[in-house]
């Protein structure tokens, strides 16, 4: 390791208060010619950069740029970046191209996450059984079905427990 880069090792460790994580790989060319040569949807933009995702959470990125209706106000447009880490890995074209579909698909069920909703009386005020988890420390693509206190006390036999 050459200097300069123990210097930058030693000073990541102090700003994350001496615990941190790095890993290595080649470039990834083959995504970045895929990500250069993407159309996927109007209003979609994608790109990979050296990014802080917040949380101490810094590296390799694609960054997907969605611009489409707001969730909470659909008469609204706004634009919202969806940050992917890339793995370290030195993966062929058929395999970064997979792995850049499945990004694109967490986003579409991000996105279909903050648009479901249950009644008919306007956007506002209606039930979301499948909001997403936006908060620090919670996944954002993650699938969350969130059920009663009867339902996780009942067994599959329908017993309850108490």
């Amino acid at each position: 390791m050459t200097d300069l880069r123990e210097e930058r090792r030693q000073e990541l460790l102090r700003n994350a208060g001496g615990q941190t994580m790095a890993q290595e790989a080649p470039w990834p060319e083959i995504l970045e010619e895929l990500i250069d040569r993407l159309y996927y949807k109007p209003g979609w933009m994608f790109r990979l950069d050296e990014a802080d995702r917040g949380q101490g959470s810094r590296g390799l990125t694609l960054i997907i740029k969605i611009t489409g209706p707001d969730s909470y106000h659909p008469e609204r447009s706004i634009s919202v970046n969806h940050y992917m880490l890339v793995p370290p890995a030195s993966y062929d074209r058929r395999s970064w191209c997979w792995w850049l579909f499945q990004q694109i698909m967490l986003v579409e069920q991000h996105e279909a996450m903050e648009f479901f909703r249950i009644g008919r009386d306007g956007w506002i005020g209606q039930e979301r059984p499948y909001a997403p988890a936006h908060g620090p420390g919670n996944d954002p693509y993650l699938i969350l079905q969130h059920g009663t206190d009867l339902d996780r006390r009942t067994s599959f036999t329908g017993q309850v427990t108490s």
